[in-house]
């Protein structure tokens, strides 16, 4: 449960940055082209500018020319003076229109060459934004991506802890029935202690969620309120499994059951297979002695009934 939901978000995650990374892509791009052709035709307007000087440079020079031609050969005569002065004024006011008319033009030119200006600053600095956008999507994808590798681990080993444990209370489901409960296993294992008082308590043998029965369904073991509330809070004092949902710690609470031992039986040694969890509910006066993996007594910690230990 908590593998598939953790796996959609993220993949919806995943897929969302793509899209967004896709899209400001596109956008780039097409700003770019955009950028090229104002370029272009920034280029061709300052080539028309230049043409259009030389051109103009070219007439003035000419006209010049037939001016001076025309005064000195009409020096002797009045009326041809008269000609070449009236040609000569003609002539100037012609040039005086096309000057004012290329002014014009320029002056349009350099006005349409100014916009395109700041149209390119515009658009430089919407590819810088944009370019801004990508680079922090891409790292908050890279940050997800690492989030989710480490979702991974933490599931890796939930299911490292829960596999045992589910394996373990299936054979012994499968072995008995919840009518007769038998002390396991465990019970077996009777190790003699010098200590007359140690009386019987009781343990509880813990499957977690994803436990179920031979038909796939949870099995629940009714219990009291002050049992249920000594397991929720075994469970949330654990470091491991007080991440769990709280969903998961009710089933975990819901499908334990009791298991009685006898006094002076050796319930677990250090260096066994921990595949059952236990939550341990003090009765009455009771001893608790540690054994280590060698049969050594190590120490006694005793417990009293107005205290749960767990």
């Amino acid at each position: 449960m908590m593998d598939s939901r953790s796996t959609n978000h993220s993949h919806l995650d995943r897929k969302t940055l793509d899209d967004v990374v896709t899209t400001l892509r596109k956008e780039v791009k097409s700003l770019r082209e955009m950028l090229k052709d104002k370029t272009e035709e920034l280029i061709a307007a300052e080539k028309e500018i230049r043409d259009r000087d030389i051109t103009s440079g070219g007439a003035r020079s000419h006209s010049g020319g037939k001016c001076d031609n025309n005064v000195n050969n009409g020096g002797s005569k009045d009326n041809i003076n008269r000609d070449a002065e009236s040609y000569t004024n003609g002539h100037n006011g012609k040039d005086s229109d096309s000057d004012g008319s290329r002014e014009d033009e320029i002056y349009r030119l350099e006005r349409e060459l100014r916009e395109r200006d700041i149209i390119i600053k515009e658009l430089n600095q919407k590819i810088i934004r944009l370019s801004d956008n990508l680079t922090y999507v891409q790292r908050q994808s890279l940050e997800k991506d690492d989030k989710i590798i480490d979702l991974q681990n933490e599931i890796d080993k939930f299911r490292q802890v829960v596999r045992p444990l589910t394996q373990a209370m299936l054979d012994r489901k499968r072995s008995e029935s919840f009518d007769d409960w038998s002390p396991g296993v465990e019970n077996t294992r009777v190790f003699t202690l010098a200590e007359p008082r140690i009386k019987r308590q009781a343990i509880s043998a813990e499957p977690l969620s994803a436990m179920a029965g031979i038909e796939g369904e949870l099995i629940k073991i009714p219990k009291s309120q002050l049992s249920r509330d000594l397991i929720k809070s075994a469970i949330l004092d654990n470091d491991f499994m007080k991440n769990l949902d709280m969903t998961q710690i009710r089933e975990i609470v819901d499908c334990m059951y009791p298991v009685k031992y006898a006094a002076k039986s050796l319930i677990i040694k250090e260096g066994d297979v921990g595949s059952i969890v236990y939550v341990m509910e003090g009765i009455s006066f009771v001893k608790l002695d540690l054994i280590s993996s060698k049969n050594e007594f190590i120490g006694r910690s005793p417990m009293d009934s107005s205290t749960n230990n767990y």
